[in-house]
């Protein structure tokens, strides 16, 4: 990201850290106030949420959400639902895709890309190659992801078995997952690490999230283990 085509800044309070990256010509003085006012927006409806349904948080099995909350808390239980996680699985991806739709709305961007937690979403208009970190995997990013911008809309999130703070049962080092929704793809990129036990499953659980039509492409890594699939272009690095 270190070149003339991003402007980039981080924008972080108190468990949501955004790295955000916009186009250099697109950027204004605005671009970081606006950003985080819509962290403090969606923490908001998150938190009264949460206060009013403690299992939302709690819970490591889907929760339905009840009718008349706001498309994010929805969102978040449907990508739960689907991937048989807990809402919270499909916070990170949901914040990034929300804010990143945000500033495309309200600043217009030609490009933007939201971190948030390893996982991305973003709108691009020429190509970019997303690497995959996977620790101490002799894989680590020696893989990645074209992604074009007739893709994007998308998101690409990637969950951790051995990398980070986030709970996880499973032992992958990499579990990364491209879909235009942010909530579906962290939820499934949870649900994949969660799944891979031992390194002999990496293929076993690569196939079974490739008959989800949602996902647009799945690349998981144990050790020298590799899964890969999609409909993205893939790229050795």
């Amino acid at each position: 990201m270190g070149n003339e085509r991003w402007r980039s800044f981080r924008s972080a309070f108190l468990e949501t850290d955004l790295w955000v990256a916009v186009d250099s010509a697109s950027y204004t003085g605005d671009t970081e106030s606006y950003v985080m006012s819509r962290i403090l927006y969606y923490r908001d409806i998150l938190e009264k949420h949460i206060a009013s349904h403690p299992e939302f948080m709690a819970s490591l099995v889907p929760v339905m959400a009840p009718a008349g909350v706001h498309p994010l808390i929805t969102s978040m239980s449907e990508a739960a639902q689907a991937a048989g996680t807990g809402p919270m699985s499909a916070v990170a991806g949901a914040m990034a895709e929300y804010i990143c739709n945000d500033i495309s709305e309200t600043l217009r961007p030609k490009e933007i890309i939201i971190e948030n937690g390893g996982d991305l979403y973003m709108i691009l208009n020429s190509p970019a190659t997303i690497a995959v970190y996977a620790g101490n995997s002799p894989l680590s990013g020696k893989i990645g992801l074209i992604v074009k911008p007739e893709d994007t809309p998308l998101s690409i999130c990637c969950s951790s078995g051995t990398v980070g703070h986030s709970l996880s049962f499973g032992i992958a080092d990499a579990c990364m997952i491209a879909c235009h929704s942010g909530a579906l793809a962290d939820a499934y990129a949870t649900a994949c690490c969660n799944a891979v036990r031992n390194i002999e499953m990496v293929h076993e659980v690569t196939e079974k999230a490739l008959k989800s039509k949602e996902l647009l492409s799945v690349v998981i890594i144990a050790g020298d283990r590799l899964g890969i699939g999609g409909r993205m272009e893939i790229k050795v690095l």
